[in-house]
């Protein structure tokens, strides 16, 4: 094999693949590695088999996870996902979906429901304005005043005079002064709709994320977002990857880095680039020789301590993705014999289709026992995305996390997994309706941001992001920049982002598409 490349890109994560699926497209010559024999990094899409591997291995590492129950029957019909999202309808995934031919790859389905819990019960976001009129649970001058706000969310407030000063005020606030609107209500913005995931969050960033999903709503169907089989971005990376090893992307999964060096070009036997950029050689576990490349882009977790600090960083850089970053996210994998179809609403807020996909938001402070400042969402996923067998489903429980916590995983999340179990319509008694469970920490590593003194060529990944809404399209914002700098690299320019590299384009089609593509705002 010829152990020569333009680019070597290290982990199989969502961002680092759709990158090396960019690279190759636009002519580069690829090699993707990860000590993982299966793609995806910390956001695959593992069986029930391999997620027991998973957590072995996981404590081998001293990391926080427990596991219980057995291994149900057909382990490997089940595809769950270590990291949970959903898709806008519209977005920079999306476009990067459908520009990139990665969306033949896989299919999609709309989110079910979204559901807020609310004084224990389940009330439905509504999806459009005639949810909000047939709705029950509100008053009729209440409706009014959540109509008017979602006409100026919808707009251009920016500049608007109830924004005026109050850009940085929490959104909760912001609702009830500017608004007026109830407290429930307000709650049900902030958290089903702005998706906060924290009760500190500021009013901007939520603005621009709401107008974003309510641009989203009515482009594929009632919901504003989509949900990806088998297990979602995992399997989604994989089509990234496919569409990169179709360009001639080289793979190498189940095998581990020992060793990266910056190495002198004119040092090398048969030195066949000719750059005067560094150069970087990278040492595989049972290859006999260093694979070299120009190049070199790297998943934050697989990048050595002493090189995150040269590490040139991309960051996303619109507004709806500058919230707070959590240090880390309590998850909890539980996986559950019967239907997962939530509870209808008794109080009427709007009807929707039955589905076994849905995401259910419990606001800081809305559970006995649960946390007061964080937002904890729930993810249901069945044999309606090909996720699970016929009669089982899966549970996703995410708890982001502002600092290091002194309780484990378990314990934070132990009480959200039974106040869920308990609202399931199946008469079965809630022992025997879980099969098993997981509960894992996963911490977000950092790094630090890019210095005068970062190598030229080395440009690292952030740890993916946790949010279940905006999470894919800080991903492929983020592979966009990443791109953009490579390509200035690879041919000896040493342009400032924002220039770019005009004869390379991110996905050529993709203002064609955008074009053929309505989305027109249904408010």
């Amino acid at each position: 094999m010829d152990n020569h490349f333009d680019i070597i890109v290290l982990g199989t994560g969502l961002t680092e693949s759709i990158t090396a699926a960019a690279l190759s497209k636009a002519g580069f010559k690829v090699a993707h590695i990860d000590p993982n024999p299966y793609y995806g990094g910390d956001e695959a899409s593992l069986s029930l088999d391999e997620l027991v591997q998973w957590v072995d291995h996981y404590k081998e590492d001293n990391h926080s996870v427990t596991h219980y129950g057995e291994v149900p029957p057909h382990a490997r019909q089940y595809s769950v996902s270590l990291a949970p999202s959903v898709i806008p309808s519209i977005g920079p995934f999306i476009s990067s979906l459908i520009a990139s031919g990665v969306s033949r790859y896989g299919s999609f389905k709309l989110l079910g429901r979204v559901v807020i819990y609310d004084g224990g019960i389940l009330k439905n976001v509504p999806q459009s304005k005639d949810d909000i009129f047939q709705s029950k649970a509100m008053s009729l001058l209440e409706k009014r005043r959540v109509t008017r706000f979602l006409m100026f969310a919808a707009g251009e407030f920016e500049n608007s005079k109830e924004l005026h000063g109050q850009e940085n005020s929490p959104l909760l606030d912001f609702l009830h002064r500017i608004f007026l609107l109830s407290e429930a209500t307000a709650r049900a913005i902030t958290y089903a709709l702005g998706y906060c995931c924290f009760i500190s969050e500021t009013t901007l960033p939520a603005l621009h994320r709401i107008r974003a999903y309510l641009k989203a709503s009515g482009r594929y169907g009632s919901s504003s977002f989509l949900v990806g089989y088998y297990g979602g971005s995992g399997e989604i990376a994989q089509g990234f990857c496919r569409a990169a090893a179709v360009r001639g992307g080289v793979y190498i999964l189940g095998r581990s880095v020992t060793g990266i060096s910056s190495v002198d070009p004119t040092e090398l036997e048969n030195p066949v680039l000719t750059s005067d950029l560094p150069r970087f050689a990278v040492e595989v576990d049972d290859f006999p020789d260093r694979l070299h490349c120009r190049c070199l882009i790297s998943s934050t977790t697989l990048l050595p301590g002493h090189l995150r600090t040269l590490a040139d960083v991309s960051r996303p850089s619109i507004s709806s993705c500058s919230s707070p970053r959590p240090f880390a996210m309590a998850r909890c994998i539980a996986i559950v014999n019967g239907p997962i179809t939530l509870p209808l609403d008794t109080e009427g807020s709007g009807t929707s289709e039955v589905s076994d996909s849905s995401l259910l938001v419990f606001p800081p402070g809305s559970l006995s026992g649960g946390s007061a400042i964080s937002a904890v969402h729930v993810m249901t996923a069945g044999p309606g995305t090909m996720s699970a067998p016929s009669g089982k489903g899966i549970l996703y429980i995410s708890m982001p996390l502002h600092t290091n916590s002194i309780h484990s995983a378990e314990i934070l999340l132990r009480p959200y997994l039974t106040a869920v179990l308990s609202l399931f319509r199946a008469e079965q008694q809630q022992q025997k309706t879980l099969i098993c469970s997981t509960f894992y920490m996963q911490e977000l590593v950092s790094c630090l941001s890019s210095t005068s003194d970062s190598l030229v060529g080395l440009l690292a990944v952030p740890s993916f992001s946790p949010h279940t809404t905006q999470g894919v399209d800080e991903a492929a914002i983020v592979a966009e920049a990443i791109f953009r700098k490579a390509a200035s690299c690879l041919n000896g320019e040493r342009k400032e982002i924002n220039q770019g590299c005009e004869q390379h384009v991110f996905w050529p089609l993709l203002d064609e598409v955008e074009e053929g593509e309505g989305n027109d705002m249904q408010w």
